[in-house]
């Protein structure tokens, strides 16, 4: 059957319809194959040039993004539609190489060029751009002198931005509005060309949604949370490609009737632009590749680092900057890339100045440096040899202070605690404060035997063990097996304990007490034990209280007792609450009530 394709609508019109229809159609086979290929999982990368969730609920959006993708390339690729201008002016035919040269620039130069240097990606970029912008705005006809200049002059200011950044670092307060230059340039070169009659509707619609649509995300970003957004501002966002090669390709279209043509001075100018506002960018980047030992593409250098001690000046200095334009555990670079070396080792030296790790992440944080202390600190140590002996003595220094803290406390506390029945002297005994943690209520219990889970957990709720929330249920103690829950009156304060262990049953005590009771308990290893209290803070005894096991493995009888004690005004941080433990041999697992609550 003779092929029609010569007479597919678009293919013969366009330069390289035939060659860029087959490319869609590459480009759509590929896809489909992915859509099929291990479960669709490679589709959403082929359609978006992304990673993202394959799930079924994720794949209409990139199935239109493929749609648009494919549309974007035929746009692209099919070259200028007949009939062609017979001549262009000088200044066009430049324009159109240029247009075409940032088409494949966005499309792999950039990407290529940054691999080997962000410097010269920088300049190349901004420098096909300054040109692009200059002959663009000469071009366009059906526009006055003064929009021509007004454009320029956004242009250029945008421009002028770019050339700053590798010399100094531009505060967000001055960096939006040269940023908004460059969008207000485009802005305008988008309306002159639908006052001129070489450019389609459909270019002129495809500029404003490539340079609108992500403006607008990128400025409300925070307070739109619609999942895959980014992933639609980034596919419309590469319509800006679409819209330079079809300015391109339009552009070789008759010039309008009456269109003024460009002077002879615009080379003459465009070279004296470039050289004002690009220029600085390559002496800056020639300066910043020279002095630049480690780049963040140089991965290797971690491995090639050597302790500092012993390394000179220049050595510790091009280690620093290793570790500061390489990649942290929080992703992203520890120091932006945008700034130069000198840049980056000035704010290291303020760095080290700073006495301690919270005025170090401030002003970390301001340069936008991401990273933790720990890995700030590590790559400090080769700028400021010692910083870490003097962090660890800071460190040692604060937290004898806190120890010493906690000591006042602990002595002040136990100080207010006396024993409750000092006419009985047991085998083991001990009188110590009791700091009690929300929800109060403690534990006794053989801290050395995992039979029955987390020894002392007495919020497992798994019914293996004793369970404060039994106890609270029961209304004073829950015992079970090797441990203990008792309830208190009070939480988030201290209280007075006072535990006794006998070789044999003492006598029973029950006036000055609110509650007596009686329960059997088991130690396994030879262990009961009231917790201590820990460091930075929780619930424990407050000071030390003896092993209650005296006669080693076996049965034990514990007789719990516990009264409120009144609020001494003279004295109002004094514990409201005591316990006494008694403790002696016992097989019995019986629970005796020896007085309730009343």
């Amino acid at each position: 059957m003779k092929s029609h394709i010569g007479d597919m609508p678009g293919l013969a019109r366009h330069r390289f319809g035939r060659p860029a229809a087959v490319a869609v159609a590459l480009y759509l086979t590929t896809a489909a194959v992915a859509a099929w290929y291990d479960g669709g999982r490679w589709f959403v990368v082929v359609a978006t040039a992304r990673f993202w969730p394959s799930d079924d609920e994720a794949r209409l959006l990139p199935a239109a993004i493929c749609v648009l993708n494919a549309w974007a390339l035929w746009q692209i690729l099919r070259g200028p539609a007949a009939p062609r201008a017979a001549t262009l002016p000088r200044e066009v035919v430049w324009l159109r190489r240029l247009l075409y040269a940032d088409v494949l620039g966005d499309l792999l130069l950039w990407e290529l060029l940054d691999d080997l240097s962000g410097v010269a990606e920088h300049v190349v970029r901004w420098a096909v751009w300054t040109a692009t912008m200059f002959l663009l705005v000469r071009a366009l006809s059906g526009v006055s002198a003064r929009f021509r200049g007004v454009a320029l002059g956004l242009g250029l200011t945008g421009v002028l931005g770019a050339a700053l950044r590798p010399l100094a670092e531009v505060p967000p307060a001055a960096a939006l509005p040269l940023v908004m230059a460059t969008v207000g340039c485009k802005v305008m070169i988008i309306a002159g060309q639908r006052r001129d009659g070489r450019f389609s509707a459909v270019t002129v619609a495809v500029g404003w949604t490539a340079l609108l649509l992500p403006t607008a995300f990128a400025l409300l970003q925070e307070w739109l949370a619609f999942d895959g957004l980014s992933l639609v501002v980034q596919a419309l966002g590469g319509l800006l490609v679409v819209w330079a090669a079809r300015t391109a390709h339009e552009l070789a279209a008759p010039r309008p009737d009456g269109a003024a043509a460009g002077t002879g001075r615009a080379p003459r100018l465009l070279a004296a632009a470039a050289f004002v506002l690009v220029l600085p960018m390559a002496v800056v980047g020639a300066e910043r590749d020279a002095r630049l030992t480690y780049t963040a593409a140089d991965e290797g250098c971690r491995d090639r680092l050597r302790p500092a001690t012993g390394l000179g000046p220049g050595e510790r200095r091009r280690s620093f900057l290793c570790l500061a334009r390489n990649e942290t555990f929080a992703a992203g670079t520890m120091f932006p890339e945008r700034l130069a070396d000198q840049r980056v080792l000035a704010y290291g030296a303020q760095l080290c100045a700073l006495p301690g790790d919270r005025e170090r992440r401030t002003l970390h944080e301001r340069a936008g440096g991401m990273g933790d202390v720990i890995e700030l600190t590590a790559a400090l140590e080769y700028l400021c040899p010692g910083i870490v002996a003097r962090q660890t003595a800071e460190a040692y220094r604060a937290q004898a202070e806190r120890d010493l803290q906690e000591a006042r406390w602990k002595a002040e506390a136990n100080a207010r605690c006396a024993d409750p029945w000092p006419k009985v002297r047991a085998r083991r005994q001990g009188t110590a404060a009791y700091m009690l943690s929300e929800g109060g209520g403690y534990a006794v219990y053989d801290d050395r035997d995992d039979s029955e889970g987390d020894p002392g957990d007495i919020y497992g709720g798994d019914g293996e063990a004793a369970d404060i929330f039994d106890a609270v249920e029961d209304g004073f103690i829950d015992a079970v097996g090797s441990g203990a829950a008792i309830v208190t009156s009070e939480e988030n304060a201290p209280m007075c304990m006072t535990v006794k262990a006998f070789d044999r049953a003492p006598p029973l005590r029950l006036a000055g007490w609110d509650q007596v009771v009686e329960v059997g308990i088991v130690s396994r290893s030879g262990r009961l034990v009231v917790p201590t209290y820990p460091e930075g803070g929780g619930s424990g005894a407050a000071g030390p209280l003896p092993d209650l096991a005296v006669a080693g493995p076996g049965r034990y009888r514990l007789r719990v007792h516990a009264r409120t004690v009144p609020w001494d005004e003279d004295d109002p941080d004094a514990p409201l609450e005591e316990h006494l433990l008694v403790v002696y041999p016992g097989r019995s697992t019986d629970k005796v009530v020896h007085r309730p609550r009343g």
